[in-house]
Order: C-alpha cells, then structure tokens, then sequence
C-alpha cells in the first residue's frame, strides 16, 4: 500500500465539490482514505491518496463508471498521478 497524488482541473468547482459522496465512495474500493485540496486561484484539484492498492485503483478508474462519474463533475484531463517513491529523500 502507498500513498499517490492525483491533480486535475475541473470545469465547474461547485459541481465538482457536490460529488464529494460519490467519490468517497468510488475511492474506497482502492484505498483507506483521501484527502482534497483545492487551488487557491484555479479551478483545479489535487487528491491525497492513503493506503492505495495500485492495482485496485487502475481497475476503478478506467471503469466506464469511473468515467461517466468524470463527466458529471466536470473533471478535466489531462489527469496527473503522482507514485510515491518508497526511501526516496
């Protein structure tokens, strides 16, 4: 398990931050808990991952659930995933 960054934009910041049940949702059949932060002047988005299992989350995120769930809340690619690096300093 580890932990993983996601960054994106989204087209509509309320739209997006009203689907915070679907995606609590969504991301629990991959990990154990995620936090959200959003940018200061953009409307854009990161998520902190925290127990991920890689494989789990691949599967969720290209299912045509997982993508019909990105176009109701405006979420726009290009989608930015961050790995952490195990020992890395």
């Amino acid at each position: 398990m580890t932990t993983v960054v996601v960054t994106h934009a989204v087209g509509n910041m309320d739209t997006w931050l009203g689907g915070g049940e679907v995606r609590t949702q969504t991301f629990s059949n991959f990990c154990s808990g995620h936090r959200i932060f959003k940018h200061s002047n953009k409307d854009q988005v990161s998520i902190v991952f925290e127990g991920v299992d890689l494989e789990k989350m691949k599967t969720t995120l290209g299912s045509s659930e997982a993508a019909a769930s990105k176009s109701q809340h405006t979420v726009i690619d290009p989608i930015e995933i961050y790995i952490e690096v195990e020992g890395g300093a």
